[in-house]
């Protein structure tokens, strides 16, 4: 474990103080014990009070990798939607994850802004039977929606091209903007591409893209979508740029 990760803990023991018991592997660090929280929704919702027994389970080379949580006191069952398939809770897309995670990037952030609005939905949506922050898909859809809604695009061939640009460019403020609206990158999605950018790692930006043109290749072999040339060109020589 490094220095820093051990003054990491440290913080995150100060005010979380059942959160103590460590076990050490080669690659990652298992952190498990009691989380409480008092929380509640900034719309307005009620506060809840609450504990659960949480796993967390802490890369080596994290922050390039965030932790995966899991809840080990047995309340959180197979029926709630917001799971994995490996028993991990879904803390939300991947990309999501790390931006939020950077307003506050130390294990304490990654507890407070991720895991506690996590179990604050769960303990809401079995109270309630529905989420407080809305349903969203999960797995490749749940990754092409969060382009969709979060950059305003029409459809998922534009999510395409846009994960296309990033996976092969990053972010060009100079380039035309891949969303297809004629502007230059700094002057219509610039900002936003710019946070994808800062935010991704080789490793999310090649798993969006293997996300999104899954779905969209799916769509295209039912004939629900066709490529334009460009894009289809682009689109070939990325994956065998995946491939290689």
């Amino acid at each position: 474990m490094t220095e820093d990760l051990q003054k990491q803990i440290a913080e995150l023991n100060d005010v979380h103080k059942e959160l103590t018991h460590i076990v050490e592997y080669d690659a990652e660090t298992l952190l498990s014990g009691a989380v409480g929280f008092e929380a509640s929704a900034d719309d307005g919702l009620e506060t809840i009070t609450d504990s659960f027994d949480i796993e967390l389970t802490i890369p080596h080379i994290f922050p390039d990798r965030l932790p995966r949580a899991k809840e080990v006191g047995g309340r959180i069952g197979t029926d709630y939607e917001h799971l994995n398939p490996d028993g991990t809770l879904c803390l939300g897309v991947p990309i999501e994850q790390r931006c939020v995670f950077f307003e506050q990037p130390t294990l304490l952030g990654f507890v407070n802004k991720l895991l506690i609005p996590y179990l604050y939905g769960y303990c809401f949506w079995s109270k309630h039977g529905h989420h407080p922050f809305g349903e969203a898909a999960h797995g490749y859809e749940g990754i092409l929606r969060h382009y969709i809604d979060t950059l305003g695009l029409q459809d998922s061939l534009a999510a395409l091209a846009v994960i296309c640009f990033l996976f092969e460019h990053g972010y060009r403020g100079h380039h035309p903007c891949p969303c297809g609206s004629g502007q230059i990158v700094r002057v219509c999605h610039g900002p936003a591409l710019r946070t994808l950018h800062d935010h991704h790692t080789r490793e999310t930006v090649r798993a969006d893209f293997l996300a999104i043109s899954s779905i969209c290749c799916a769509e295209f072999k039912k004939g629900q979508l066709s490529f334009p040339r460009p894009l289809h060109n682009q689109l070939i020589r990325l994956l065998k740029k995946f491939k290689a």
